[in-house]
Parts: structure tokens; sequence; C-alpha cells
């Protein structure tokens, strides 16, 4: 068994774990915060999320990314919002500080934008503590509270039903 595939069998166990624990109440009556975390390999356009915090109606500084982007070469990135499969260990265990700060936070959402099978982006998920948890065409919906059968670069269909979903979750909140 290599060094890669003993990461994924840990970080499976450590998503199954987390999975248990962390349960999201599924409830926005007042959105304030939201984490996003984004597959850079799948979407790039950063602008696209500023339209976002308009649609949510929240404040920029309200909203936390993050980007998984695995470089092929090896030079040394300074931007801290972005981790790879290279930020955890061979026991799976994430040794970014930036990252454990992101996934220290409450969030009243948190979006994983990305649609394809990825055991990092996964344990995020699993870690991040939020009332709601939306995503994109996953196959386990134990990730997501609210899963979008879109593709990742449907940004304008996505932003328009998260606020026909957030819109009717207040709604219905309040009654």
């Amino acid at each position: 068994m290599n060094f890669k595939a003993l990461k994924k069998y840990f970080l499976k166990k450590q998503i199954e774990k987390h999975l248990k624990e962390n349960v999201s109440d599924k409830s926005v009556d007042d959105l304030k915060t939201v984490g996003l975390l984004v597959n850079a390999h799948e979407f790039e356009n950063i602008d696209a999320f500023n339209s976002l915090v308009n649609s949510l109606e929240i404040f920029n500084k309200d909203l936390k990314l993050i980007f998984y982007k695995e470089e092929k070469r090896s030079l040394p990135t300074f931007e801290q919002n972005n981790f790879s499969s290279k930020d955890f260990n061979w026991k799976g265990v994430l040794g970014k500080p930036a990252i454990e700060e992101f996934l220290d936070r409450d969030y009243d959402l948190f979006i994983g934008y990305y649609s394809k099978k990825n055991s990092y982006l996964d344990y995020i998920v699993s870690r991040a503590k939020a009332k709601l948890k939306v995503g994109l065409n996953h196959k386990d919906n134990r990730l997501f509270d609210i899963v979008f059968k879109i593709k990742a670069n449907e940004f304008p269909v996505f932003e328009k039903e998260l606020k026909k979903y957030i819109n009717i979750l207040k709604n219905n909140t309040n009654q």
C-alpha cells in the first residue's frame, strides 16, 4: 500500500467520524456568515463570488473562501486560502493553520462548490461547522443538506437557485 492510498484511507475514516458528530440544523433565519470551498480545477472565476455576496445580502468580509488546487510544479505558494493534498500528512491530518482557522469558525451557510469526487474536499466539508451545507452533484448526500444538480461552470444558475432556496428557508423559519 502506498502513502497516497493510506492517506485517502485515513481521510475516509475521518470523514465518517465527522459526519456522525457534525449535524447541521438546516435553518437560515438570519444569514450573516458564509463559508465557501471551491475546487479551482473546476471553477476559477473568483469575481463571480462578488455577485453571490450581493445576492445573499451579506458583507464581503462575511464571505470566507478557500480554494483547493493541486500544483504540478514545486514552486511555493503564498496564498493562504489555497490548500492541496500536500497539506495533509500520510495519516490524513491537515497541517495548514490558515485552513484550520477557516474550519474553526461557525457559518450560517457553507457552500462546497465542486462536483467531482475528491477526498480532500469532502474532508473539509465534513469538518465545517454550519447551520446549512449546500453542494453540487455529489455522490455522498450525507455531506450536504441541499444538493444542486448542476455543473460547476453554471454559476449564474447556482446563484439564482441558491437565493430562491435561502428565501424559502427564511420564510419557513419566520412562520
